[in-house]
């Protein structure tokens, strides 16, 4: 019988105004297959084990660099007597703002082809290390202005893992062949269809706009969403626009009905019903739990 990986929902802070979670890890045992929606990095500081993204593995030893896109399954191995201990940080797409690039990631196509994994050098490797450690403290920490600093340093190290994966893809004679699969490839891509909806979950949002806006047929993007996603077009918008609706509850003072129509549902007994069936209560009593204390509206 062949087993389903695992589809991860939650992450600490997620729902937050600032989806971003950091911390060290220690792997006795790996961490079986599984996917999520959100991006996630990993920086292994001691051990040896390998790990597995969408059925290509690669070694996990100091100094690799790790960056997994959403809905790619993957899977972590540690060798018996040589636990991994990593850094794992996890963060949302909305963690920077509509229109603005995700430092590093090329999602339009380059993801595609560019490989997930750096063996980082030993330069690399103290540099990086360093970055971590300071944006640890700061998560850890209660500082003035943390979010602006640890976004920083966010940005610094997916742009230092890029410069040095293209480089080192440059130099593996890798890089005529990934061009030539590219050409192959239909105008549109699956992540430029997944970001332009987390960019604009206020707007209407159809499959058949989505298919011609990116140059799919509606049927083969209904089933590349299947595939990627692990849900149908609909369900997905729901999820993006409901995940940003906790956001607003928890970090502002709207009326329920503002938020309603903020977050892309034109009638607030259709955000209502939904919410409802996503998350197992109303609106209000979602900001009542998360936020004690908090009168709900």
């Amino acid at each position: 019988m062949a087993i389903i990986p695992k589809y991860l929902t939650h992450y600490p802070n997620m729902d937050s105004a600032f989806p971003f979670h950091l911390r060290i890890n220690r792997l006795e045992h790996g961490f079986e297959s599984h996917r999520h929606d959100f991006l996630e990095f990993s920086y292994v500081i001691e051990g040896r084990g390998s790990e597995m993204i969408n059925g290509v593995e690669h070694p996990m030893v100091p100094g690799a660099f790790t960056l997994v896109m959403p809905y790619q399954y993957h899977e972590i191995i540690s060798e018996p007597g040589a636990p991994l201990r990593l850094y794992n940080c996890n963060f949302g797409i909305h963690l920077y703002a509509p229109g603005e690039e995700l430092p590093g990631i090329d999602p339009y196509y380059t993801e595609e082809l560019l490989p997930p994994f750096a063996q980082m050098d030993e330069r690399e490797q103290g540099t990086i290390r360093s970055i971590l450690e300071e944006m640890r403290s700061e998560y850890e920490g209660a500082g003035l202005w943390k979010n602006a600093i640890i976004k920083a340093k966010l940005t610094e190290v997916l742009v230092r893992f890029d410069r040095f994966r293209r480089r080192e893809w440059g130099r593996s004679g890798q890089r005529a062949a990934a061009c030539a699969k590219l050409q192959l490839q239909p105008r549109g891509s699956i992540w430029q269809v997944i970001r332009h909806i987390h960019d604009h979950y206020q707007d209407e949002l159809t499959l058949s706009g989505m298919a011609e806006r990116f140059g799919f047929s509606v049927p083969y993007l209904s089933e590349l969403f299947k595939k990627t996603v692990g849900q149908n077009f609909l369900a997905f918008v729901h999820e993006v626009r409901i995940r940003q609706a906790c956001g607003l509850l928890i970090s502002t003072e709207m009326n329920v009905s503002d938020i309603a129509m903020e977050t892309g549902y034109g009638s607030y007994n259709t955000f209502s019903r939904i919410f409802r069936e996503t998350k197992g209560m109303t609106p209000a009593e979602y900001r009542k739990l998360r936020t004690p204390g908090t009168r709900s509206p």
